[in-house]
């Protein structure tokens, strides 16, 4: 039997099924079907008890499941002991982008591989880090927002240093803001964060100012383009805008006031460290040093 299978046997139990398997190692799912029936023949045991909506392992099947996990952590750890020898680190990541992120992090992942040429990146573009590290076996998220309790490492990596902007076209029409209750006058685009909550009580200068407006979104690239299209104000991480606000393009408000939007962080969460590549340990520490000077 081939450890690929083993593995494919362990994300299918981890993910709780063949089509979510599939879908996070880009696999058809007949292949994913045909490589654990395989295995059972191999076996010469049931591993799976299958119905059209679920399945579920067997008593074989969770013994199995457990001493297979060990059997690959024996193997990882033999892995990275090689990779720690090997003068020039290879290997592949999959690394999960938050949506509208590539645009400011992708030169420092295209520089990455530039200092190292043996290591291969699969980016993709995600919408929150805990769920999509799992349902997509990545080795790497980015996250934005509250941290829950799981068993990824959630490492901080920078503030989301927010900006409340505005298009000067949209400044020329409605005015400008001076005072926190101010926004209460004026149309604001309200983010929605995936656990469907709308930010739509600005807390800034130790006021809660209640906006409204017309655009609410919980994608951070359309909140820009609506802010550029002078539809309103918004509240921006500064890491999305550097561009816009350097070519003044937006322009950011109420810079004398106390911004509690800046409490937010973003983070990169990682399986447990044991299990961690050498490529990937350096893509982290790549990124802890790096984002913040863009942010």
């Amino acid at each position: 039997m081939k450890v690929e299978d083993l593995e494919l046997f362990t994300t299918i139990v981890r993910l709780g099924g063949f089509t979510a398997a599939a879908n996070a190692l880009e696999l058809p799912r007949s292949n994913v079907s045909r490589r654990i029936s395989k295995l059972e023949e191999e076996l010469n045991l049931k591993l799976f008890f299958r119905t059209t909506r679920q399945i579920s392992l067997t008593q074989y099947g969770k013994k199995y499941y457990e001493e297979v996990v060990k059997a690959l952590e024996t193997l990882n750890r033999a892995r990275l002991a090689t990779d720690s020898i090997s003068d020039v680190p290879k290997g592949r990541i999959k690394i999960g982008l938050l949506p509208e992120t590539d645009e400011a992090i992708s030169p420092l992942l295209f520089l990455f591989l530039d200092k190292y040429p043996e290591i291969e990146l699969d980016i993709r573009s995600i919408n929150n880090g805990f769920i999509d590290t799992y349902q997509q076996d990545l080795d790497l998220a980015f996250h934005a927002g509250e941290v829950i309790d799981s068993n990824l490492v959630a490492r901080e990596i920078t503030g989301l240093n927010g900006r409340i902007v505005a298009s000067p076209d949209y400044i020329e029409k409605h005015g400008r803001p001076q005072q926190p209750h101010d926004l209460s006058d004026h149309s604001c685009i309200c983010f929605r964060w995936p656990n469907g909550q709308v930010v739509n009580c600005w807390p800034i200068a130790g006021e809660e100012v209640m906006v409204r407006g017309k655009l609410t979104s919980n994608s951070i690239g359309l909140i820009k383009r609506a802010a550029l299209n002078g539809r309103g104000l918004a509240f921006l991480p500064k890491l999305f805008i550097n561009a816009e606000l350097k070519d003044n393009e937006l322009i950011s408000l109420l810079n004398d006031f106390e911004n509690p939007f800046n409490s937010e962080k973003v983070w990169l969460l990682y399986p447990e460290t044991k299990g961690i590549s050498r490529a990937t340990r350096l893509l982290i520490e790549y990124l802890v040093e790096e984002v913040p000077k863009i942010s």
